[in-house]
């Protein structure tokens, strides 16, 4: 299926209801008020590294604009979507034409985050010696499912760090452990002489930490490595690559709205031989505004009545 160059990452229900469970109070908060509404500019980088004892690494990279969202959260539920502009990629670097959708859920004890991608077009570039090239015909596929389970979920909240629906209030971390499932494709030859289709499989453990600056600011980091084990068919030659996971969000919150600044990164290696290591990277760099009300705002009176 032709995807064309303007369709953008889409956010679909980022926020989903979670379990009516206990937390320790002391360390998470939530605001009064039950609404927001929210506005952010977003990119996505999606790479092919390479890695070989006789070159040096490089990186292919999409070409992928700018994206432009907003949403509207009320309780523990909530839709967004974002579009990308193709004005706003630049055109010198080639044409990259992709489908893309991530969503991610942030739970007390549960994080889950899917992904589906396919990006076709990419390019290399050494600014050190002025080159630029387009490889037209490279393409990246990579569907998957990654999931955490958070053991001091009590205390430490993704959600204040990557929703602001919660507050962290209190400096706080929590040990990971989860896993992943993916399928990976990459279509490389004229590139770096690299074909590959494989499914992926394996266990994580991680550590997250959110440090409490001040009442209004914090910064949040985890970081999760791991290994999967990779196949095309259940004969084929099993290989072991590691994988990685990492997450890191700032954010200030004021009485009724809050900024937040957030990057994520996954990187799976599809080859990870002596002579050979070739690895997918997609990394997604996020600037958020939210505004928070309740009902008795002007704004929801202004709405007109079903």
């Amino acid at each position: 299926m032709r995807i064309p160059q303007y369709l953008l990452l889409l956010f679909f229900l980022p926020i989903m209801p979670t379990a009516f469970a206990q937390v320790d109070s002391t360390y998470i908060g939530k605001f009064p008020q039950e609404y927001s509404a929210r506005l952010y500019l977003s990119r996505k980088f999606v790479t092919l590294n390479s890695d070989y004892p006789d070159a040096d690494s490089k990186e292919y990279i999409a070409n992928s604009p700018f994206a432009i969202g907003a949403g509207f959260t009320w309780g523990n539920s909530g839709l967004s979507y974002s579009y990308g502009f193709g004005f706003l990629a630049d055109k010198s670097k080639g044409k990259t034409r992709y489908f893309d959708l991530e969503y991610h859920y942030y739970g007390r004890k549960i994080v889950l985050d899917f992904f589906g991608m396919d990006y076709k077009g990419l390019y290399y570039e050494d600014k050190g010696r002025d080159i630029l090239e387009m490889y037209s015909d490279a393409q990246i596929t990579n569907i998957g499912v990654f999931g955490q389970y958070v053991f001091n979920g009590d205390r430490f909240s993704y959600r204040a760090a990557f929703d602001q629906v919660q507050v962290q209030l209190k400096s706080t971390g929590s040990f990971l452990l989860g896993g992943g499932a993916y399928y990976n494709r990459v279509r490389a030859d004229n590139v770096i002489g690299f074909r590959k289709e494989m499914y992926q499989i394996g266990p994580s453990l991680g550590y997250a930490y959110t440090w409490v600056i001040n009442p209004r600011f914090f910064v949040t980091g985890s970081l999760t490595p791991g290994v999967t084990l990779g196949f095309k068919s259940l004969d084929d030659k099993i290989a072991w690559n590691p994988s990685l996971f990492f997450r890191f969000a700032s954010g200030y919150n004021a009485n009724d709205w809050s900024v937040n600044l957030s990057f994520l990164m996954n990187r799976l290696y599809v080859s990870y031989e002596q002579n050979n290591q070739v690895g997918i990277s997609s990394a997604t760099l996020q600037l958020m505004l939210i505004k928070r009300f309740d009902s008795q705002s002007r704004l929801l009176k202004k709405l007109p009545r079903l």
